[in-house]
């Protein structure tokens, strides 16, 4: 149990949690509605301060993440509880949990315990990570001069106020963007668009490095019109070196009379994407020759070569385009230093 960050006093022992745009009001005695925020007489704490479901190295393009230090390990790290519902979700057995019994690990103890992997950063992902902000603050707090990089794997669903004080020890923003109409937000997640959107533009107002998901569900967020739609926005209030990721679904959980998702409609969202100009468009969970590789946006040179969680690099050097000098779009990690088009935040 730990006392929480980022609440509000509401009268009669009633509190305002900030966290995330739900705001929720908690009576004493009662959790928020992602059910990892406790009110105990009048004070919001924490009670998964700490304590991990999952930890232990990953390619850090599973993520996925393939412009922010490819070809490295990251060390994931999760807890429980979520402030979406999602019919679909591919870790229910953590996010939907409310309590898990599970031994408090201290910030120190992990960054002590990640040191002695091969791993370049540490991701917090799985369950979503905005509600272990104060955890993941201490954490970060502390990962920054040793030396780690850091990402949020998120749904987006998080208050200015808690993005704001994560951004200067954060390096990678992975953002769910589930669909484009509020109401897949609405029947399939229990949630809105408006406050990803608003994530989104945040991070990039904040300079953060910043990579795009959408899990493509045939007849629920998969129509032309609806990803010209989505594309459209993407281009003009990001512009085009944004990676985005299109990847399949398989049915789960409690979707699992849906379809799984054609190999050619993920075909035509990475036409759709190239004619919208994106430069890094990827197609996930099935093999995508083209939708797994990296070109140079300059001159077409192919930069990097996934096959699976493996990435080759025959056309990179230094962080830079081995035929024309371009730099990468994204974070680099050669021999011990973070290389980028700017100052890498979480250089030690």
């Amino acid at each position: 149990m730990h006392e929480a960050l980022l609440f509000s006093p509401s009268g009669d022992e009633a509190v305002i949690c900030r966290l995330c745009p739900r705001h929720c009001r908690i009576e004493s005695g009662d959790r928020g509605f992602c059910g990892v925020r406790e009110n105990i007489s009048g004070t919001l704490y924490a009670n998964s301060y700490g304590k991990l479901t999952a930890a232990g190295l990953d390619p850090v393009e599973k993520k996925p993440l393939y412009h922010y230090l490819p070809g490295t390990q990251t060390f994931s790290v999760s807890s429980y509880g979520c402030n979406f519902t999602c019919r679909h979700c591919q870790n229910y057995t953590l996010s939907q949990v409310r309590d898990m019994f599970a031994s408090a690990v201290p910030p120190e103890d992990l960054i002590a315990e990640v040191q002695k992997t091969p791993a370049k950063s540490i991701s917090f992902t799985y369950n979503e990570p905005t509600l272990s902000f104060e955890y993941a603050l201490d954490v970060l707090r502390l990962a920054k001069p040793a030396g780690l990089g850091s990402a949020f794997i998120t749904n987006g669903y998080m208050s200015e106020e808690a993005l704001r004080e994560l951004a200067p020890y954060l390096g990678a923003i992975r953002i769910d963007l589930k669909a484009f109409t509020d109401e897949f937000y609405r029947t399939v997640c229990g949630a809105h668009l408006a406050p990803v959107l608003d994530t989104i533009l945040r991070a990039k107002e904040l300079g953060l490095h910043l990579e795009l998901v959408t899990l493509i569900i045939p007849g629920y967020n998969d129509s032309p019109e609806e990803i010209d739609a989505m594309l459209s926005w993407e281009t003009e209030h990001l512009g085009t070196l944004t990676p985005h990721h299109f990847t399949r679904f398989s049915p789960m959980y409690r979707m699992e009379n849906a379809r799984p998702t054609p190999k050619e409609t993920l075909d035509r969202i990475f036409v759709q994407a190239k004619e919208h100009g994106i430069a890094y468009p990827y197609i996930g969970n099935i093999m995508h020759a083209a939708g797994s590789e990296t070109r140079c946006p300059a001159c077409g040179e192919r930069l990097l070569i996934r096959t699976g969680y493996v990435t080759k690099m025959p056309g990179i050097s230094a962080g830079k385009c081995k035929n024309c000098g371009r730099p990468f779009d994204g974070i680099w990690y050669d021999q011990g230093r973070y290389l980028s088009k700017k100052n890498y935040a979480n250089a030690g």
